[in-house]
């Protein structure tokens, strides 16, 4: 299972078998909303709310 950081707390995040590049999740430590931006490697990038 690959791992990546929240770019808001820097908390691990797995990325699930599922997931897909554009799902939105929030990050179970801190909160943030989150998007996957890319698999390979697994990068997530903070959603701002306006």
């Amino acid at each position: 299972m690959a791992i990546s950081e929240c770019p808001s707390c820097t908390f691990h995040i797995p990325i699930e078998s599922n997931m897909q590049e554009g799902d939105v999740i929030e990050c179970p430590d801190c909160g943030a909303k989150l998007k996957l931006v890319s698999l390979m490697p697994p990068l997530f990038e903070e959603i701002k709310e306006e």
